[in-house]
């Protein structure tokens, strides 16, 4: 099922899975009556289908929502100008309020991948109808430091539709590793068609834009008080675990669970299994994640 959110950046698409979409159950966990709901925030490029490989196995145990940012999959973009991360905070926080009133959510987990992990912890912070009950945070945004570089890289690079339109799809083979699994090959032929895609294009580099804001790092989270798992990709080239990661985990509660996989900016795309067998447990028994320590998981394949 389908619902149509309007807010100011457009009317933004969300799928709905009330029913599992799974095999039938093996182990014993949470129903999904009782457990959080879940809300999937995808990156920038993508939209929600970016999440196909593992959506089966969270739909399952949790009735999972998946928004398409403004711009991007079923979703519209009145302004693509006006598209700033912020601005998708307030997407985000519509979508929780509507949730509630409509499906009755009052307990919803966020998973947010880059900008979406920026997006969740934002959520997490705000006053929302549904409580965010917990965070897994893939690769997020917002804890880059600022400085010339990197101001330089989004608003110049990135930022520019003429250079943009050269470097999406590089720079999306580059985050999406190998291209061994079906659902990477399918997000990387998105990425491809984006330099032709003018609306979605505008979309991208506005978002690149505005995360050379002063405002776009995230602070005051340490005090959030709610489970968080961190998951980072090894040979991420977006978000660098060794730099990008400590700060996060410095910045977040002291019982944060991080992990680090070796995978690019999007390990549900590029080691699906692998990225399930972190996220499956945290999410039936966010209480019982560690404290703050990064796990590097062993060389053994999986998918």
């Amino acid at each position: 099922m389908r619902m149509t959110v309007p807010t100011p950046l457009g009317d933004i698409a969300v799928r709905c899975l009330a029913e599992p979409v799974g095999p039938t159950r093996t182990r014993r966990v949470p129903s999904r009556e009782q457990a959080p709901a879940l809300l999937l925030l995808h990156a920038n490029p993508g939209d929600g289908r970016d999440f196909d490989a593992v959506l089966p196995a969270l739909a399952d145990r949790h009735r999972t929502y998946v928004v398409d940012w403004p711009g991007y999959g079923g979703s519209t973009a009145r302004d693509p100008e006006r598209v700033t991360p912020e601005g998708l905070v307030e997407v985000a926080r519509r979508v929780v309020r509507v949730l509630a009133e409509r499906h009755g959510v009052r307990r919803i987990a966020v998973l947010g991948n880059s900008v979406g992990g920026y997006v969740a912890c934002r959520l997490a912070q705000r006053p929302c109808a549904a409580t965010v009950s917990a965070l897994v945070l893939v690769a997020p945004a917002g804890f880059t430091r600022h400085s010339a570089a990197t101001r330089w890289f989004c608003r110049e690079v990135m930022g520019r539709p003429a250079r943009a339109r050269r470097l999406a799809a590089p720079l999306a083979r580059a985050c999406l590793g190998r291209l061994g699994t079906p659902s990477s090959r399918q997000t990387y032929a998105r990425a491809c068609r984006l330099p032709h895609e003018e609306r979605r294009l505008a979309v991208h580099c506005a978002l690149w834009r505005a995360l050379a804001d002063p405002g776009a790092e995230l602070t005051g989270l340490a005090a959030l008080d709610l489970p968080v798992l961190l998951l980072w990709g090894r040979r991420d080239p977006v978000v660098p675990a060794l730099l990008d990661g400590r700060r996060a985990l410095r910045r977040l509660p002291a019982t944060t669970s991080s992990v680090l996989l070796p995978t690019g900016h999007e390990p549900y795309n590029e080691r699906p299994g692998l990225f399930l067998r972190h996220v499956l447990p945290f999410l039936d028994d966010p209480g019982a994640a560690g404290p703050s320590r990064v796990r590097s998981p062993s060389r053994r394949r999986g998918r």
